[in-house]
């Protein structure tokens, strides 16, 4: 029996999960300078504004924002108000299944491969994310990621996640993880105009670029050679990608194209511990580490 979903399909390509563009800036802004210098920042607007209103009226706004903060946390944290944190998590055990290019799972865990591609950008400059050219670097990616999108699943992108990292000096490196069908899609992606036409203006403007890191990295990882487990967690990572089960004339009628989640139930059966998810056989497992086939110890 193959597997099932434990989302429901969709007839569009769900949007990935992700903030709106303003609270992506947001977060951009806030890691580009150190804590620091927004708390002499904030030190400075404070200082302004005691000049100019009575002490009062100045300091009460910063109580109320913060009692309530403080308020909103005790509440979450006492089960006296919804943990919004948890909206979208799945409170049990899911794994994620590539399915075939027909959109229909195997039978059999891991059975497809997937190629993983990082892509990172990084600014060695004391301005961050507005040093000069960077915002043409970050405008690029963007405009790569909605194409990507608008082209699956013909050109064998699963999907992806934004991530960032904070160097030792401060400066916010920008990953960009996404998850492909083959490395010859991600050659094919890397020749395509758009991309091609970014590689051609980094190229003309090296010698400006000196303060601007990029890398990528790629992992093609063969069938039965990987697995993911989620526990309490929203769909992420491999989880967040989708995948387009192709509609077929069915007696009675005609099912029409289904865009689906990889996420599996694992809280039984097979996909319950590392080497099932692996598609492979758990007796050996057990053997090699004297494990009892009936014991409670999981392999998450």
């Amino acid at each position: 029996m193959s597997f099932k979903s434990v989302l429901p399909p969709s007839t569009k390509r769900p949007r990935p999960r992700k903030p709106s563009r303003s609270r992506q800036f947001s977060y951009a802004l806030r890691e580009n300078f150190s804590l620091s210098t927004w708390l002499l920042l904030g030190a400075l607007l404070q200082s302004i504004v005691l000049f100019i209103v009575p002490r009062l009226y100045a300091t009460l706004p910063l109580i109320l924002v913060l009692g309530t903060r403080v308020v909103n946390t005790m509440a979450i944290t006492l089960g006296w108000k919804k943990n919004p944190y948890l909206d979208e998590a799945l409170l049990y055990r899911v794994s994620p299944q590539i399915p075939d290019e027909d959109g229909n799972f195997h039978p059999e865990s891991s059975e497809e491969k997937v190629v993983v591609f990082l892509l990172g950008a990084k600014s060695n400059h004391p301005l961050g994310i507005f040093a000069p050219n960077f915002k043409i670097v970050g405008d690029s990616l963007m405009s790569m990621i909605s194409d990507l999108n608008q082209g699956a699943p013909d050109n064998g992108f699963y999907g992806g996640s934004s991530w960032t990292n904070q160097y030792k000096n401060d400066a916010t490196e920008f990953l960009f993880l996404s998850y492909w069908r083959s490395t010859e899609d991600i050659h094919k992606f890397a020749y395509s105009p758009l991309h091609h036409e970014t590689w051609d203006w980094w190229n003309k403007t090296l010698d400006q670029n000196d303060h601007i890191g990029i890398n990528h990295e790629i992992f093609e990882v063969d069938r039965k050679h990987w697995e993911a487990i989620y526990v309490n967690f929203q769909p992420t990572l491999l989880g967040a990608t989708t995948y387009l089960r192709k509609g077929d004339k069915m007696i009675g009628g005609t099912v029409n194209d289904q865009w689906i989640s990889p996420l599996i139930d694992a809280r039984r059966g097979k996909l319950r511990s590392s080497a099932g998810r692996l598609g492979r056989d758990l007796g050996q497992l057990y053997d090699k580490y004297q494990l009892a086939p009936g014991a409670t110890r999981e392999e998450a």
